[in-house]
Parts: structure tokens; C-alpha cells; sequence
């Protein structure tokens, strides 16, 4: 078969330029592992160049430059293997290599049999190195990649061996590389389907190691995730898409369960308006640090807080909200017990000084708006003592909380009962007439009525010698009574007008009530 040398010569070129392209604008923007392959493809360009310039060019530049840079072209896949697994390239890998070349064929510049002898016989060792290093490489090398490597080394070292032997031998009758001998075509063929192989192989290993690296980190990810210790699962179209082991493990429900199923089905009716509005919020990107509470039914353990946070994200191409939950049930009641140990006493459950103040303090900031008045009724129970010398504390206990009930049962929704500690309780009346007058009458009415109430016989259960046993008191009430609006005395002066108050009625013979007599409101 006669072959036009020429016109392979220029297919070769153009193939060989265009990977060269290809390979260097994915190896510097985006596979740098590919940058020492992709340089081999542009020597390549830059001897054939040399090559097809033959008598235009001085020897010097068409030959030994040429050839130098076929020669660090099959270099560069060497170099290009030890940059892939990480290692140093050896300095001789490149230098000698192409040092060699360049002497060869500067002694022999004019023997082009000598030259065709030299050139193989150098790219038929680099090409038996870069065999060695691939199975060197075999074990930590993943996927078809190196095969296509090895394939397009096996056939280019055949080729070299066989132009090699052939000059040697004497059967190659070619004087020039445009000859059309079957070496000459070999090779030539040979070259354009190993550059083919060889930019095929080296962009697939670096996919495969790209592949691996993407498995391997899903792969951590994925644990990560599922052995978190917050819940986490994505929400798309509003129903849950993905699900950890911890979500499952909070709600109680299996993954066929909760997947592709409407996440506000499980939310509090009274925490879905909330819940909505900030879901929409995030797929706006507009919820950023967005943490929030809400209640969420649970299968074994019913309604139960969560706090919920979130991130807008692409979830198979379309947007969805990777989602955090945290239970904070018991932080929620731990808080709202400290809450109530701040502003509420322990044995009755009804609130303190703290607590009484601000309502106070609220009051008379309305007062001082409407004109209206309110009263303080300081109470201090009668006969408390002598019940706890008889029967002891716990009996004692009993009482007092028998009395926050019945103080609890007789004031209005507005009004606010507390205790002061030991047997003294304050009520704090609100929303009295504006008309001072009529606000004493009122208060003094409400007073009355109290005191009447807490004067009733008290039948006190407790438990003694393994029995239960009640214990029948009776137990009368002091007051002192202080009407106040929005000005004058400060709150604690308000207070001390009361509990002065009491004692004037303690004095006067107990179980009965007297007015503080200073300027009203202070």
C-alpha cells in the first residue's frame, strides 16, 4: 500500500495539536494532574513542527531539537506518573534522557541511520521505564486508565523495537523520514495511535482518580451524617427527602415512614404558621442563622420540642433546605424551672417579691396612663405557730399551701397572689376605680372577702405511723391595705406602707384589716 508520508505527517500534526489544546485548558483550569501530560502533547507539536520545516530550518533545529523534544515528551508520561501518585520525578528521568539525545545526533547529525538507531533505541528504554513504573504503580492505581497507558506503551515500544531491529538488520531501505518503507509507516501510524492512547489514558486516570476522590468523600459525608448527633434531613416541596439515623431515632418513625412525607404533618397545629414562614424564608435564601423552637409529634413520646435550623441548598438539581434538629425538651423545662425558682416560691408554687414587683411595676405604668387605681393587701396568717409547735413543719407546709389555693380561687384573673415567705402573703389588686374613693371601697370589699375566706376551717391530711390522719385548724388572717395609682412612693415604700398597716391590725386584736393613712398613691 503506497501511503502518502506527507499528508500522515500533517494528520499526526493536526491530532497531536489538538489533545495538546484540549488536555492544557483542562490541565490549568481545572485538572492540574494533567498539566505534565498536556506539556508532553505541546513538545510533541513543537518537534513535528521542527520536523515538516526539514531544509527550511538549519539541522540543528530540525533534528537534534526535534528529536530532543520527542524524547522529553516521553519523559514527561514518566514524570507525569510520579506527579499522579504524589512522588518526586527523578532529575535524570528528564535530563539524561534528553541529554543523550542531543549528543547522539549532534555527532551523528548527518547519518540519518545512525540517528533512526540512536532515537529508538533511547525512546525504546524510556518507554521499558514508563512499563516498569506502571506496574510498580499497578496496586495503587484504581480503574482502566493505566491499561490504556500500557497499551499505548506496549505498542510504542514494539514499534521502536522493530524499527531498531530492522535498521540494524539492514531491511529498512529508507534514507529520509518521508521514505514510505513499512518502518517508516509503523512508526508513523504507531505514533499517531499512541498519542491518541496515551492523552486518553492519562485524562482517564485523572477522571477515575477524580471518581474515587468524590466516592471517598461522599463516603465520609455519609457517615459523618449518619453519625451525627443532631438530627439532619432535606426538605424539598416541603416533605422530607432525606433522613439521618438520628432524625429517625427523635421521631421515632422508620425511614419509609418519614420519606416523601409532609414534614408539617408532624408539626404542633399552634407552630405551623411559624414553621411555614420561616421554610419559605430559607427558600429565599433569606433565612441565614435562622434558629427557632417549635413542637413536633414524636411516635412514642408524643409532642416534643425541637429547635430548628437550616441552610437552602441544591438537592438533585432543584432547591431544597438541609435541615438541623436538636431535641430541647428538657433545656426548654430545665429553663422554665429556673424561671419559676427566679420568680416563684418553692412550697406554694405562687409568685415572690421578684415577680410581684414587676407586676407592680406594670400596674402603676398603666395607671399612670388610665388614672385608675390598685391596692396592696398585705396578709399575715394568725395562729401559724402554735400549728407547727403541735403537729411540725410538714402539717405547717400543708397550711400554706392550702391558703395560696384559696387566695388563688378568690382573686380575679388580673390580680396577682404571692407570698413573701413564712406565713406572709401580698395580693396585688388591680384595674380599681380612678375615683380614689370608690377605689378604697373596692379594696376594702376585696379585703374583707379575703380575709373571710382564709377564716374558714382548714382540714389538713398527712400521713402518721404508716395512717392517714387529718388535722382540723383554724387559722384567721391579718391585713394591711395600701390603694396607690400611677405616682408617688416608689414600689418598696408602697410595701412597707402595707406591711406597717398589718401590724396596726395585729395590734388592734387580729383578724381584721386597717388602711395605710398616707397620701394616696404615695
Amino acid at each position: 500500500m503506497n501511503l502518502h508520508i506527507p499528508t500522515m505527517f500533517v494528520m499526526i500534526l493536526v491530532a497531536t495539536s489538538i489533545m495538546a489544546v484540549a488536555l492544557g485548558t483542562l490541565a490549568f483550569r481545572k485538572l492540574p494532574d494533567l498539566r505534565s501530560w498536556s506539556l508532553s502533547l505541546l513538545l510533541q507539536v513543537v518537534a513535528y513542527v521542527l520536523f515538516s520545516l526539514r531544509g527550511q530550518v538549519s539541522d540543528i533545529w530540525s533534528i537534534v531539537v526535534g528529536n530532543a523534544c520527542i524524547t522529553a515528551s516521553v519523559a514527561l508520561y514518566g514524570a507525569g506518573l510520579y506527579q499522579f501518585h504524589h512522588r518526586r520525578t527523578p532529575k535524570w528521568l528528564l535530563l539524561a534522557p534528553v541529554m543523550v539525545c542531543i549528543v547522539g545526533f549532534l555527532i551523528w547529525i548527518g547519518d540519518y541511520r545512525a540517528r533512526v538507531a540512536i532515537g529508538s533505541g533511547l525512546w525504546l528504554l524510556q518507554v521499558l521505564y514508563l512499563l516498569g513504573l506502571l506496574v510498580a504503580f499497578r496496586d495503587r492505581t484504581e480503574g482502566c486508565g493505566q491499561y490504556i497507558l500500557g497499551a499505548a506503551a506496549v505498542l510504542f515500544a514494539g514499534t521502536q523495537a522493530y524499527r531498531l531491529f530492522a535498521v540494524l538488520g539492514g531491511t529498512d531501505s529508507s534514507v529520509q523520514f518521508t521514505d514510505a518503507t513499512p518502518p517508516v509507516v509503523a512508526s508513523y501510524f504507531s505514533s499517531l495511535a499512541c498519542t491518541l492512547l496515551l492523552a486518553v489514558g492519562a485524562l482517564t486516570m485523572i477522571q477515575e482518580r477524580y471518581e474515587q476522590a468524590l466516592r471517598g468523600s461522599e463516603a465520609r459525608y455519609r457517615k459523618l451524617i449518619d453519625y451525627a448527633t443532631q438530627g439532619i434531613c432535606v426538605l424539598q416541596d416541603d416533605r422530607f427527602r432525606f433522613v439521618n439515623p438520628k432524625t429517625l431515632d427523635l421521631l421515632g418513625y422508620n425511614e419509609a415512614e418519614l420519606v416523601n412525607q409532609p414534614l408539617f404533618s408532624l408539626i404542633h397545629p399552634d407552630d405551623q404558621g411559624l414553621a411555614k414562614a420561616n421554610h419559605a424564608l430559607r427558600l429565599e435564601g433569606k433565612g441565614e442563622g435562622l434558629t427557632y423552637p417549635l413542637r413536633m409529634h414524636t411516635r412514642q413520646r408524643g409532642w416534643r420540642w425541637f429547635e430548628i435550623s437550616g441552610v437552602l441548598f441544591d438537592w438533585h438539581g432543584r432547591p431544597a433546605t438541609l435541615n438541623f434538629l436538636a431535641d430541647v425538651t428538657e433545656r426548654l423545662q430545665a429553663a422554665e424551672q429556673m424561671r419559676e425558682l427566679a420568680y416563684h416560691d418553692t412550697l406554694t408554687h405562687l409568685p415572690n417579691r421578684r415577680l410581684l414587683l414587676d407586676h407592680l411595676t406594670l400596674a402603676r405604668a398603666a395607671y399612670e396612663r388610665s388614672g385608675k387605681h390598685g391596692a396592696l393587701v398585705f396578709i399575715d396568717l394568725d395562729n401559724f405557730k402554735p400549728l407547727n409547735d403541735l403537729h411540725g413543719h410538714a402539717v405547717g407546709d400543708l397550711l400554706l399551701i392550702e391558703v395560696a389555693q384559696r387566695l388563688l380561687h378568690t382573686i380575679r384573673g388580673a390580680d396577682t397572689a404571692a407570698r413573701f415567705g413564712g406565713d406572709e402573703f401580698v395580693v396585688l389588686l388591680t384595674q380599681l376605680s380612678e375615683d380614689a374613693v370608690t377605689a378604697r371601697m373596692q379594696a376594702q370589699q376585696f379585703a374583707e372577702k379575703l380575709l373571710s375566706v382564709l377564716g374558714q376551717p382548714y382540714l389538713l391530711s398527712t400521713e402518721l405511723n404508716g395512717a392517714r390522719h387529718t388535722v382540723e385548724h383554724h387559722c384567721t388572717g391579718t391585713a394591711g391595705v395600701v390603694v396607690f395609682n400611677g405616682t408617688g412612693e416608689s414600689n418598696e415604700a408602697l410595701l412597707d406602707r402595707a406591711d406597717a398597716a398589718m401590724y396596726e391590725a395585729k395590734q388592734a386584736g387580729r383578724n381584721c384589716m386597717r388602711f395605710s393613712e398616707g397620701r394616696l398613691g404615695g
